[in-house]
């Protein structure tokens, strides 16, 4: 915790205005090797991290509260700025709570990761290059305003927004209210806000800004933010960058040459993957052994397998002496 805090204020001191979050999966990491893992103290902190309002977060911490006190005021005392969407900044308008996006670029160039400096950084240039290239390819061939992946959020909200009602009260504002539940939200179309915090963070409708929306039968694509659409991303990857020649080709100078730094192999093979939790899945495409019993091929029991099986190899021993002397018994009857 100390180091944790003494790297939030040097983020501080020199990245001054920057925001800085955690990524909720190793907060929970951390989380589970103090406390202990369980489906009901997980889905509390993850909800109470997924409130994008001040009530839902404090509602989901006093029940983590009643299950677990001490787990309750460890979260307490992380900045809430830090892992809670409802204390996010809403001017980068993201809130994800993973790093999911360093992760998938650390995947990406595993196979450069190992490589010198000057040749990790080509091969990244190169990769880089050629995808920007395949995404403005297709931008061109997109014909919507909202780029693909924001119009499904906003899609989602839409489906949501059928159980909400929207009451005008005058100018852009609205009050909506959920027809079951009877929760009530104030939504600003003028200024693109509502009180659940959802617009704001995001940039996208929510279901009850959706639900004013219709009232007064305008489109939802409108009302999303300009960082997720067409222009922006074609501000993005519009810009090419730039082929360069190899080696063979560069200009030389009477300067002397740059020798590469002593390196000193270290014992054992490299790792090249990160290092993962005892319970998290290794492979996205087959089915993980645990939790399922052993079954023994030789003698048909459970719980072992035919290496420790008692009755050793002699039940299919016998089985194919058996099979291949009534075959040679067949083939004598056959003859005769």
């Amino acid at each position: 915790m100390y180091i944790l805090q003494g790297l939030m204020q040097v983020f501080d001191e020199l990245l001054h205005g920057v925001e800085h979050r955690f990524c909720l999966r190793h907060l929970y990491s951390n989380y589970k090797k103090r406390f202990g893992g369980g489906i009901i103290i997980r889905n509390l902190m993850m909800a109470a991290a997924k409130a994008t309002y001040y009530q839902g977060w404090e509602a989901n911490m006093e029940e983590l509260k009643k299950v677990n006190q001490e787990a309750a005021e460890w979260l307490y005392a992380i900045p809430r700025k830090c892992w809670c969407k409802h204390a996010f900044s809403a001017y980068s308008r993201c809130d994800v709570l993973m790093n999911n996006l360093s992760e998938s670029f650390n995947s990406t160039i595993l196979l450069a990761r190992d490589k010198p400096i000057i040749t990790m950084m080509e091969w990244i240039r190169t990769y880089l290059m050629s995808r920007f290239a395949h995404l403005r390819e297709k931008l061109n061939a997109y014909t919507g305003v909202v780029m693909p992946k924001p119009n499904k959020r906003l899609d989602r909200e839409i489906e949501k927004s059928g159980n909400w009602f929207a009451v005008w009260t005058g100018d852009g504002k609205f009050e909506v209210t959920q027809g079951f539940t009877m929760e009530k939200f104030i939504v600003d179309l003028t200024n693109h806000t509502c009180t659940c915090y959802f617009w704001d963070l995001v940039g996208i409708p929510c279901r009850h800004a959706v639900a004013a929306i219709n009232y007064r039968v305008e489109q939802p694509s409108d009302f999303v933010h300009a960082y997720y659409k067409r222009e922006a991303y074609q501000a993005c990857y519009g810009s090419q960058i730039s082929p360069i020649n190899g080696q063979q080709l560069w200009p030389k100078t009477d300067a002397p040459q740059i020798l590469p730094p002593i390196f000193k192999t270290p014992p054992g093979r490299p790792r090249k993957l990160r290092r993962r939790e005892p319970d998290e899945d290794v492979s996205h495409s087959r089915l993980g052994k645990k939790h399922l019993r052993m079954k023994c091929s030789n003698c048909g029991q459970f719980d072992h397998n035919i290496r420790s099986c008692k009755q050793g190899k002699t039940n299919k021993v016998n089985t194919v002496y058996y099979n291949e002397i009534m075959s040679y018994i067949y083939k004598l009857g056959a003859n005769y």
